[in-house]
Formats: structure tokens, C-alpha cells, sequence
């Protein structure tokens, strides 16, 4: 499903991620774990598409759902016009498997970062993409909305960075620690 081989990423003369090799195999929920700064981020963006890779290759999916860390949805739209516009660029309707309906007319900017998060989940979530690759899914969430998100993740095949130790050990397949040191 996807395959990361010596995959290194600079920011300048800082290298943040040195020689990453991971596999996801279909059905699997590997989540990882590490310090902040270490690179889970990163190599999510990388896997995304939002960043470049320096040196490495990687064969991903041709569809994923992606939810950054926080939530980058433009401020002025209504929640309901950036889920519609999602939808249309994946040529599939959202479910709201969230419980947004009360949010869909108000505007991304007046949105908790709780909600704001809610939101972006089920972009990511539209489709049925093939990978899940969630940074920090459970960030605000209340426990209704964070047990959803369990389930939802648990069905899929999925790349997850989190902290919420209590989440990786009820989603993962198998737990990665990165950027550990020795």
C-alpha cells in the first residue's frame, strides 16, 4: 500500500528526517510515536504531497485522505462549502459520521479548533481513500467525536503520528517509534 525507502528531508542545514524506510501493508494501522520535532510531521507531509522529499523514493497510493496536525482550512469559508468542495475534487459525498451538521453554516475562522478538527477528519475521511494518513487525529477532540474516529480508523489502512499513547494502542497494528534517541 505504501513504501518508503531512505527517505531524508532538510529544512536548510537541519536534517530532520536521516535514511526512513517504513512499509504499510493493506489492512495495517502503523502509528507512530516519538518526541516532538523528531520528523512525524514531516514525513506525513512528505507522504501527503505537501512537502518534497530531498533524498529518497516512496510509492504511495494513488488516493489518500490526509488531516494535518492543524487544521489548514480556509477561515472565510462555511464549514459546508469546504466539505462540498472536497467532495467535488474526490468526485464523493461526505457522510457525516461526525456529527458537523450543526456546524455546516458557520464559518471555518469561528470554529474551535475541537471542531475545526471534526471537520478536516471527514475531508480526509471522504471517499473511502485506500491510506489514512492522520497527524494528530484525536487533537481536541471530545470523547464522543475521539471514539468515532477509533472506529473509523480502525476499518482502514492507515498511517497515524500521534502522543495519545491510550489511541495508538487502541488503533495501531504495530506502533513505530521515530526519531528516538539512543
Amino acid at each position: 500500500m505504501l513504501s518508503l525507502r531512505h527517505v531524508t528531508k532538510w529544512f536548510g542545514s537541519h536534517r530532520v528526517l536521516d535514511d526512513v524506510s517504513l512499509d504499510v501493508g493493506e489492512g495495517e494501522r502503523v502509528v507512530l510515536l516519538g518526541e516532538n520535532g523528531c520528523g512525524k510531521s514531516t514525513l506525513l507531509q512528505i507522504v501527503a504531497g505537501v512537502l518534497e522529499v530531498f533524498e529518497g523514493t516512496l510509492q504511495i497510493p494513488h488516493a489518500i485522505g490526509y488531516a494535518p496536525e492543524r487544521p489548514d482550512i480556509p477561515d472565510h469559508l462555511l464549514a459546508r462549502e469546504w466539505l462540498d468542495l472536497v467532495s467535488s475534487l474526490k468526485r464523493a459525498a461526505w457522510v457525516d459520521d461526525l456529527d458537523v451538521r450543526e456546524l455546516l453554516g458557520r464559518k471555518v475562522g469561528a470554529l474551535s479548533l475541537g471542531q475545526r478538527q471534526r471537520i478536516s477528519l471527514l475531508a480526509a475521511f471522504t471517499g473511502e481513500p485506500p491510506l489514512l494518513v492522520l497527524d494528530e487525529p484525536t487533537n481536541a477532540l471530545d470523547a464522543r467525536s475521539r471514539d468515532r474516529v477509533i472506529e473509523r480508523v480502525r476499518a482502514s489502512t492507515a498511517l497515524v503520528a500521534t502522543h495519545d499513547r491510550d489511541f495508538a494502542d487502541r488503533v495501531a497494528t504495530r506502533i513505530v517509534p521515530i526519531g528516538q534517541r539512543a
